[in-house]
């Protein structure tokens, strides 16, 4: 009995002595934080996305009062910026509102089906094992896993099973462009209405079997572009905006396959003006 009480005794003092040793070194290497963090965290949106490189706005907000660029943000407008910026006593830059765009708009009555799928209703877990039902095998899958994954609703599925971004709801935060296997998803200034719908980078022949809106490589959008904006890469054309003024309207008319999507410019207007710019496809 004496062994047991000296035992618990002992475990007492221990925990006493160990939690007055943590007591004091947490007093003595405390790391005081910069009063300025909580406005910042304050300001920004709190949609925790991690858009902006970091894993959070708490961290984000740590990371403006280090140094950071007070303008990345994407969840947020540019008066948030404009706040940040406030807070931190320096001059930004409006970073311009961007949304996402999808590369693809073979739906399922455009692009033919070359299986049964059975699989998980997953985008990634069909792209790594049968591939998914669709003949094109750079096209979207459509099980909607960017949908499932935009923290902010702002992607739908159409009855084509494509993605359809609401432009009032889309902030740009990238997100869906991570979880899209295929790399289908990109972000594009608000300002600009033309893109390109396809991503496909098989020979025009095979595209013509497979897709009824595929690029085949022709070339024409980029010989008849009056601007010299367009050049093909990896048997694609790759638009250069600021060089066209966002013009691409000879390009469309020249493609042969209908490849290209083009926004009603009062859509695009509402996106830019808009708190959380986007995009309807």
């Amino acid at each position: 009995m004496t062994i047991v009480l000296t035992a618990t005794v002992a475990m007492v003092v221990l925990g006493v002595v160990f939690a007055a040793c943590l007591a004091l070194a947490s007093r003595f290497f405390a790391v005081a934080e910069d009063e300025r963090v909580a406005p910042v965290l304050e300001a920004l949106s709190g949609a925790n996305c991690g858009a902006c490189g970091y894993g959070g706005c708490r961290a984000y907000a740590e990371a403006v009062v280090a140094g950071e660029k007070v303008n990345l943000c994407t969840a947020g407008s540019d008066e948030v910026a404009a706040r940040i910026a406030s807070i931190m006593g320096v001059e930004v830059q409006a970073a311009g509102r961007k949304r996402a765009v999808v590369h693809c708009q073979g739906g399922t009555s455009l692009c033919t089906q070359r299986c049964d799928y059975e699989g998980e209703q997953d985008c990634r877990s069909a792209h790594l094992t049968s591939g998914g039902p669709k003949a094109c095998l750079y096209g979207c899958l459509g099980f909607g896993t960017c949908a499932g994954a935009c923290p902010f609703g702002a992607i739908t599925m159409s009855v084509e099973r494509l993605p359809v971004v609401d432009p009032e709801k889309c902030t740009g935060c990238g997100v869906c462009m991570e979880v899209c296997p295929r790399d289908l998803i990109s972000l594009l200034d608000v300002r600009y209405k033309t893109y390109l719908g396809c991503s496909s980078r098989d020979s025009g022949k095979a595209v013509r079997n497979t897709c009824s809106v595929g690029c085949i490589t022709c070339r024409r959008c980029a010989k008849d572009d009056p601007n010299g904006a367009i050049v093909m890469e990896n048997d694609l054309p790759v638009l250069d905006y600021e060089k066209a003024g966002g013009d691409f309207s000879v390009a469309v008319e020249a493609c042969p396959m209908n490849c290209y999507v083009v926004e009603e410019p009062a859509l695009v207007s509402a996106a830019a003006g808009s708190t959380h710019s986007g995009e309807s496809t």
